[in-house]
């Protein structure tokens, strides 16, 4: 049996039933960051185009697009929300990093709203849409180019998961949609730091709402994609892939727990929550004022993708040095750190002068070193960051985290209601109340 054929088994035979308790708290806990990060990213000033051209393009208005008050079909309903999850940069990262919730759980919502499906299928569908999104990039990684960004290569397929499960579809018919989304794949790095990077997880989440909807249909594709001569791993991967990491152990380990996932504290890339943590820290134990620092160095592994000015507040995401800068002058880094009014004050500039960015061997610390006016040095390094795998968030924390994003968009009331609805989705029968809240006042 090949790897196609083994993924699809296993994904048309789960039961709710046979996951873990530990695995399910860890998906609500997910879904409920994946959906107030959703919510927040309704607010950015992408938000206004994607759901004016959702709009545009009109639709059967079965499914809700994200704090927008209107509903359209499933796949542009993905479309958008999968954007929304991810322009922020904000949701829970795997190991290794993939964005497996912006590209499986708005295809999820789409689909459970239309079918009319309850919590425990919305659940069961993210489970499965993670596992085998992070397998399949688990089991490439080594392989993979880094022109491509991850979720576009890989988000397809898991999306196509999360929708295959939320429609029933038996094995053979989840192979069809495996095929159909492995033609979906792609998305480049270079566009990281500009509103297209958010369209990568978003199309993931669309193309895997059409591949599995084509497949219930009597679409067909290729059987074995991944594993057919000029198929999935040949084309992206040279053939190379670790096959006993794409199929051992299905259903006796899962990816939510087993490695598990870091949740941000700082809507950046996953690389700078080390940098910016290490400043905060930083500036915290030594008092510091900007004034007082001549230059201020990260020692770091990965420094992002950005480069050391950033093109805009949303490039900052990606640069270490603008990262460091914000922290050193505002002692917070929230959502709006990353807007163009933010990035061009003249306080900002005048700090990235003095921020350098050295290579560092350890590939899980990042140092931070300002030397000061009278001639002093003061370090901090951040090994593990708050909310990673090693250091996790408490409930209240994560709790503390999806609140202050949903309120973005809705008063106290009902910030609380819709939390409380996530956090006790395994015991709802239909998804109608959740997703009126998702769609905003």
């Amino acid at each position: 049996m090949g790897a196609t054929e083994k993924l699809a088994q296993f994904v048309a035979g789960l039961r709710y039933q046979d996951i873990t308790a530990e695995v399910v708290d860890a998906a609500k806990a997910a879904i409920t960051d994946g959906v107030a990060v959703m919510v927040a990213g309704s607010r950015q000033p992408l938000a206004g185009i994607v759901s004016g051209y959702v709009r545009q393009l009109g639709g059967a208005p079965h499914c809700t697009v994200t704090g927008c008050g209107f509903k359209t079909n499933a796949l542009t309903a993905a479309f958008a929300n999968g954007i929304f999850g991810h322009c922020l940069d904000f949701e829970i990262q795997g190991v290794p990093p993939t964005h497996g919730t912006s590209s499986c759980l708005p295809a999820a919502l789409a689909l459970g709203e239309q079918t009319g499906a309850d919590g425990k299928t919305v659940i069961a569908s993210y489970v499965l849409g993670w596992e085998v999104q992070g397998r399949i990039r688990a089991a490439t990684a080594a392989a993979s180019n880094p022109a491509y960004h991850p979720p576009g290569l890989v988000g397809p397929l898991g999306g196509a998961v999360s929708a295959a499960k939320m429609l029933g579809l038996d094995s053979q018919r989840t192979q069809m949609a495996l095929g159909i989304a492995a033609s979906r794949t792609g998305g480049l790095t270079a566009n990281t730091g500009t509103m297209v990077k958010s369209t990568h997880p978003g199309n993931a989440a669309r193309m895997g709402v059409e591949s599995a909807l084509l497949a219930q249909a009597g679409f067909e594709s290729t059987e074995h994609i991944l594993e057919a001569p000029n198929g999935y791993v040949d084309a992206l991967f040279g053939g190379r892939v670790d096959w006993s990491v794409l199929t051992s152990g299905l259903d006796e380990t899962f990816r939510l727990t087993d490695p598990g996932y870091d949740v941000k504290r700082f809507p950046a890339q996953v690389h700078m929550q080390r940098p910016i943590e290490a400043v905060l820290e930083l500036r915290k134990r030594n008092a510091l004022d900007p004034d007082m620092v001549q230059t201020l160095t990260l020692a770091v592994r990965d420094r992002g993708h950005s480069a050391s000015v950033p093109r805009s507040g949303l490039d900052g995401k990606f640069s270490v040095e603008y990262c460091a800068a914000v922290a050193l002058v505002d002692g917070e880094v929230g959502i709006d750190t990353f807007t163009d009014e933010r990035r061009f004050r003249p306080d900002v500039d005048a700090i990235l002068g003095k921020v350098r960015v050295v290579p560092s061997s350890d590939p899980v610390s990042a140092t931070a070193t300002a030397l000061l006016r009278d001639g002093s040095e003061v370090s901090e390094t951040c090994e593990h960051f708050r909310g990673s795998i090693a250091n996790p968030m408490s409930a209240e924390e994560r709790l503390a985290k999806a609140t202050a994003c949903v309120r973005m968009v809705h008063d106290a009331a009902d910030s609380d209601r819709l939390i409380s609805l996530l956090e006790r989705l395994d015991e709802m029968d239909d998804l109608s109340e959740l997703m009126r809240l998702i769609g905003g006042p």
